[in-house]
């Protein structure tokens, strides 16, 4: 059970509870197969008008919940028409895997008459709570090794767990990418999503990857033209797992527009952190990294990756706001003796320190509590940033 669907399902049980009557509730998941002709549009108006003349009790409230409502035929029309029939008494509720299903048309349809939720995998704070884990820093690893899917968590067998994890890829991102955009090249995209689990945190420009990936399903690079197209094709693609919540890509914050252009370095984040095909090699600062950017989102932070200059370039991991508050952030695994790890000390304080920004400057680790060696720049223990 994915958590937007948990979610719907928990209002109706609060609106029963209420004492709202149940035939006044009308639930419909256009993802299963039993009921798959209801997907089609005639249908789905047939069974929408019975339910009003039928059984809601107009004297009470009334609730329409369509489920994964992308696979409904021209679910846009139908639902703006809900919308706008006066004579329909109920409160919808629409749950999608995709970020672009409110489009500025189908908004505008509504005029304003909604409201929206993106729904997150779980938080530490509701992992250590569902898993009766201790909420705790020397917990924090097992987060970022099982993620925050609540069906995955479920399952002890890792050999069952990893298939599971196969199969929500399979379903809700090849079959959703492939059905919604029906890609040129399905190959290329499979092998894509393959390089994004295990490349995640890290910098990376769309030419390298598709040097990559292309070495990856063994096809020639053929001429200039060709490696060109496959980047076009890279680029669509990563738009596409972007639209169905598999990954993030941050834009980039700087002064000077120019040398974005120029540089064309990305990071890619994982919409979960399961999703990742984890090796034991992998820093797992990545994890880390990885974890405080969907926190940040979470929190209805708009998230920036940050690039400043002081006779090189200083990258900053995060430049997020939120209202009138600003703030930069490093993220690092541990930063250990200031001695021993001077070069990474000096990394990930000095190039915060060094940036002209003129914002509150954060250093987030497993670490417990460490002096910074730069005025205005604080070190922050994971379980204080997440506070």
């Amino acid at each position: 059970e994915f958590r937007k669907s948990v979610i719907g399902r928990q209002y109706i049980k609060k609106l029963w509870d209420d004492g709202i009557p149940r035939q006044n509730v009308l639930y419909i998941n256009f993802f299963l197969k039993p009921i798959a002709d209801i997907r089609e549009e005639k249908n789905f108006i047939s069974i929408v008008e019975w339910w009003t003349e039928q059984l809601v009790d107009r004297e009470q409230p009334s609730l329409l919940v369509l489920d994964e409502v992308q696979e409904l035929e021209n679910w846009d029309e139908n639902v703006a028409s809900i919308f706008e029939d006066a004579s329909m008494p109920c409160r919808v509720i629409i749950t999608g895997s995709n970020s672009k299903m409110l489009s500025d048309d189908f908004s505008a349809k509504l005029g304003g008459r909604y409201t929206t939720l993106q729904v997150f995998p779980f938080s530490f704070a509701e992992f250590c709570q569902f898993t009766e884990t201790g909420y705790a820093t020397n917990n924090v690893e097992k987060y970022l090794l099982a993620g925050g899917m609540p069906e995955v968590l479920k399952v002890r067998d890792e050999e069952q767990r990893m298939q599971l994890i196969s199969d929500i890829i399979n379903s809700t991102v090849k079959h959703d990418i492939v059905s919604r955009y029906n890609p040129s090249n399905p190959g290329l995209l499979y092998a894509l999503i393959d390089f994004c689990r295990t490349s995640f945190s890290q910098e990376l420009s769309i030419k390298s990857i598709s040097n990559a990936v292309l070495s990856s399903i063994k096809l020639p690079r053929g001429n200039q033209a060709g490696t060109q197209t496959t980047s076009s094709l890279v680029r669509t693609y990563i738009d596409y797992m972007q639209d169905v919540y598999f990954l993030y890509l941050p834009p980039t914050y700087s002064h000077r527009a120019k040398e974005i252009l120029k540089r064309s370095v990305d990071k890619v984040y994982l919409g979960d952190l399961c999703l990742s095909d984890y090796k034991a090699q992998t820093q797992k600062g990545r994890l880390l990294e990885n974890m405080v950017y969907i926190e940040l989102l979470r929190n209805n932070f708009k998230v920036q990756r940050y690039l400043g200059y002081r006779n090189k370039n200083l990258e900053i991991d995060f430049y997020v706001e939120k209202s009138s508050k600003s703030a930069l952030i490093q993220v690092c695994w541990q930063l250990g003796d200031s001695n021993e790890n001077n070069a990474l000390w000096e990394r990930e304080f000095g190039n915060l320190y060094y940036t002209n920004k003129d914002v509150p400057k954060f250093v987030v680790s497993l670490d417990d509590k460490i002096d910074s060696p730069y005025r205005d720049v604080e070190h922050l223990n994971i379980m204080r940033f997440l506070e």
